[in-house]
């Protein structure tokens, strides 16, 4: 399993006081190996390395926006051939600037032009997903020094939000993960970059969405060498970590409505039904079949 993430500094590690960072200090706010990239590498190397080779590569930089996201994205693609890539970009789009009279780097129209340009992108290599990780919320403090920051982190992280399809891209929404009546908790003092917590919440969610495309692959596998059991046991395992992979959801369905396991399909359909947002395409037309199926008895 190959990762790549493409991010600004928030996934990189962080000084203390990034200006007067001098190469021997001794101690750093958030290490290499307490940033998101690393804990994640860790979480899967412990439950997936006996099973798959695992790699992650971190291609963020420092001051990036999602025009630079746009403009190194083909190469990450096309050149990394990786699994799944995480995009964690936007803080940088959306501030305040002073040295630009208030105004922003990137404008929330502009970003969102280029966000459809990376999915467009991203549709040409069909076997790549993409993870968005969300804006995180900022402080009190910083929302009276740059009054109406924290509702442009709204307008952008709904930019991001709106692209997921939950089939090729996802959304990590991190405004719902973040105490906000404690947000020290999970960013560092500059009220921005992530603290070791903050890094530990997006490893969390990237590990259970990385574990559900793991299993669901392999699931896949199993079920192209006719082991239909086999492969079921896998769709159930990745319902279990990530229930709204919709890829897996089809698979988990169809399996089991093949398979006579009538319970399981009624199961599946419940949590469907919960979560209509869910229901497109082919996964509708599905669900449709087999309701409407003579052989289906609820």
């Amino acid at each position: 399993m190959r990762i790549l993430i493409a991010g600004d500094s928030l996934a990189l590690p962080r000084p203390h006081r990034i200006n007067s960072y001098s190469p021997d200090e001794t101690e750093l706010a958030v290490t290499y190996g307490e940033t998101y990239s690393s804990l994640l590498h860790v979480d899967l190397l412990k439950d997936l390395g006996d099973q798959t080779f695992v790699e992650i590569i971190n291609r963020s930089r420092r001051s990036q926006t999602i025009q630079g996201i746009y403009q190194e994205f083909s190469d990450h693609l096309f050149f990394y051939e990786p699994d799944f890539i995480v995009v964690q970009v936007g803080i940088v789009d959306c501030w305040f600037r002073e040295n630009l009279n208030g105004k922003q780097l990137i404008d929330v129209t502009q970003f969102e032009e280029y966000l459809q340009l990376i999915v467009k992108l991203l549709s040409l290599r069909a076997s790549t997903r993409l993870i968005i990780v969300g804006i995180c919320p900022t402080s009190r403090k910083m929302e009276k020094k740059y009054t109406g920051i924290n509702n442009e982190i709204v307008k952008y992280n709904k930019v991001l939000k709106n692209s997921q399809n939950n089939k090729t891209v996802f959304f990590i929404d991190m405004c719902r993960l973040i105490n906000k009546s404690n947000i020290s908790e999970y960013l560092l003092p500059d009220d921005h970059h992530l603290s070791k917590k903050g890094n530990q919440v997006v490893a969390e969610n990237l590990t259970i969405r990385a574990k559900a495309f793991f299993y669901a692959d392999k699931g896949v596998h199993l079920y192209n060498e006719a082991n239909k059991r086999g492969a079921l046991n896998y769709f159930i395992k990745s319902f279990c970590y990530f229930p709204e992979y919709v890829d897996n959801l089809y698979n988990f369905l169809s399996t089991s409505y093949e398979l006579r396991e009538l319970e399981q399909v009624e199961t599946i359909l419940d949590y469907l039904t919960e979560n209509k947002f869910l229901i497109k395409n082919e996964l509708s037309d599905l669900i449709n079949f087999i309701k409407t199926n003579k052989n289906y008895k609820k």
